[in-house]
């Protein structure tokens, strides 16, 4: 039979992250990928589990890989449901299709790769190196784009925490990866299954039994105390939307400029965190989820006795969570981030990477595979 570049693009994933959730993938955008996985499934190239929870290579699916120049360890333990390793892989590349969506390159498989951007680099790389540097950290993954550093944690009733300082520790001293002069910025993202589940979790104070036990902090503590900025991601459509345009060097500014032209002001004098003001009145522009930020923006302004503040992000973000926890006392004035001003702000839209009409990740459109 014949394989196209897309059929070798979902070989190369299930073969690089081992099980990539089956059951979810609707969410993420990728129209017919449940139909090519079933193909590729009925000619013994992958493997879909009995609960239809994740899909793995099969033996003749890792030789086809062998075969194009990608060794993909099988591993040699099989998963089992409810096991912590099944359950931390399937996390990761939940994080891993939703930046895929957005463009992103995720099939890197060295620290050395995080000086590219946009790239996404699952942290169970680094632990199969010969040299782990990893330690106890939990994290999923790093990631370099929009000229910031980010790491990357899953958020889920199984995940409550991280091993805080020794987390931050390991992104400090990846800095000269991303930058020898040291100078990228850093952040974290928190990703889940969806805004509000993560941001539930996240603002829940009920402590787990691990919580400050050898340096591991519940996400609710650090989301309180972390002294680098912190955004949280939806693992879907919208998810990748976001990645997309915090992919885009100086974002903020540029959908504020694209928005409001001559009436934007780059600063607020009396609230140096927001993004701006638009005659006279603080700006937010929240599309990158860093809901720290614009909470502290509201209650600057309160403190300070303004009557309003602008929050700018896209309507998806809008309908799905921001209206459900802005203030409702009028303090803030919501707004959609539209296609025009995208385009005007970008010079392009934020296209969406499918899988089913492209191929960038493999090489050449219409590569054929012989198998």
């Amino acid at each position: 039979m014949l394989l196209d570049g897309r059929d070798l693009d979902i070989l190369r994933l299930a073969g690089k992250y081992r099980w990539l959730p089956y059951d979810t993938l609707g969410r993420f955008g990728f129209d017919d990928l449940i139909q090519e996985i079933d193909k590729l499934s009925s000619v013994n190239l992958l493997c879909v589990s009995r609960n239809k929870k994740y899909i793995i290579p099969s033996a003749r699916g890792y030789g086809l890989l062998q075969d194009n120049g990608y060794d993909y360890d099988p591993g040699s333990k099989r998963a089992y449901i409810g096991s912590s390793a099944l359950r931390r892989r399937l996390e990761v590349a939940e994080i891993m299709l939703t930046a895929l969506r957005a463009g992103i390159d995720v099939h890197r498989d060295d620290v050395d790769g995080l000086q590219s951007q946009p790239v996404f680099l699952p942290a169970f790389s680094l632990r199969n190196a010969e040299i782990n540097p990893m330690s106890s950290a939990s994290c999923a993954g790093f990631g370099h784009w929009g000229n910031k550093a980010y790491m990357l944690q899953y958020i889920s009733p199984e995940s409550p925490g991280m091993y805080y300082a020794s987390e931050i520790r390991l992104i400090n001293n990846l800095a000269s990866v991303f930058d020898k002069s040291l100078k990228t910025p850093s952040a974290l993202i928190f990703a889940g299954a969806s805004y509000g589940q993560v941001y539930k979790q996240i603002t829940d104070a009920a402590p787990s039994k691990r919580h400050g036990v050898k340096s591991f902090y519940d996400y609710w503590d650090v989301w309180r105390k972390s002294d680098i900025p912190v955004h949280i991601l939806s693992c879907d459509a919208i998810g990748a939307k976001q990645l997309a345009f915090m992919s885009q060097p100086d974002h903020n500014a540029k959908i504020a400029k694209a928005s409001f032209g001559e009436r934007w002001t780059p600063r607020d004098d009396e609230i140096p965190e927001a993004d701006g003001c638009v005659d006279g009145i603080p700006l937010v522009v929240a599309a990158d989820m860093n809901v720290r930020r614009l909470n502290r923006v509201c209650e600057c302004a309160r403190a300070l006795g303004r009557k309003e503040v602008m929050a700018a992000a896209f309507l998806e973000q809008m309908q799905s969570f921001l209206l459900k926890i802005l203030p409702t006392d009028g303090l803030v004035t919501p707004l959609s981030i539209e296609e025009p001003v995208i385009e005007a702000a970008f010079s392009k839209r934020l296209s969406l990477y499918s899988m089913d009409k492209d191929t960038a990740a493999v090489g050449p459109k219409g590569a054929v595979i012989h198998a």
